[in-house]
């Protein structure tokens, strides 16, 4: 069989969504098999069918050769996801901190502080979610990480819902309007880059469960 005639069949059985990647690296491995079979006097066509057989059988091949692709992905995602969640920090305290009209109060509302309280510990959950996603993603039970992303993300959304109900209930105790555009959109950046690290992970993750 020749290098294309493999590749073509390769294609076929490899997910469409890694498919260009993996490509690329069974082409160069093959190419340059073929090349070092050439270095030895073998003809080309035997060249090439000799780095076919080197390589091993299109199925063996790319169910092995997507599961180390998901694995590499799983790990981006969840590295993706950890950064985001940290970067958090900055729509939900570094942003209203520096914005927010002075507080009018000598004692902070009771409703307020609770929801403080609730949107820390909510991101602080999320940050342990996201670090632990991470870590299993090192691990033989990478195809775990996926839900655990899954969840993460939903942490930050619900804490992403909670600075918002902050953010109402201060302006409505004060007269003057915080630069509540700039953290809206940074906590969406922080949300939607975790949405998209849980999804990429979720995607890859039937390839980790049948390897």
């Amino acid at each position: 069989m020749t290098i294309d005639a493999y590749l073509a069949e390769l294609e076929r059985s490899l997910p469409r969504f890694s498919r260009r990647r993996i490509l690329a690296e069974a082409q160069e491995h093959l190419r340059d098999s073929a090349a070092t079979h050439r270095a030895a006097g073998v003809s080309p066509p035997a060249a090439e069918a000799a780095a076919v057989d080197d390589f091993g059988p299109v199925e063996i091949v790319a169910r092995r050769l997507a599961a180390e692709r998901a694995i590499r992905d799983t790990r981006i995602s969840t590295l993706v996801a950890l950064g985001a969640v940290a970067f958090f920090v900055f729509p939900l305290y570094v942003v209203p901190e520096n914005s927010l009209p002075p507080a009018p109060w000598v004692e902070k509302p009771r409703d307020i502080f609770v929801l403080q309280m609730l949107s820390l510990a909510i991101w602080l959950a999320a940050g342990a979610l996201a670090a632990v996603s991470a870590a299993i993603a090192w691990t033989r039970w990478a195809r775990l990480a996926a839900p655990v992303l899954v969840t993460a993300s939903a942490a930050i959304a619900g804490a992403s819902a909670v600075v918002a109900a902050i953010g109402v209930r201060w302006v409505e105790l004060t007269p003057a309007t915080p630069n509540w555009p700039l953290a809206a959109g940074l906590a969406l950046g922080c949300l939607l880059a975790c949405v998209a690290a849980a999804s990429w992970a979720l995607a890859h993750r039937q390839l980790l469960v049948q390897d």
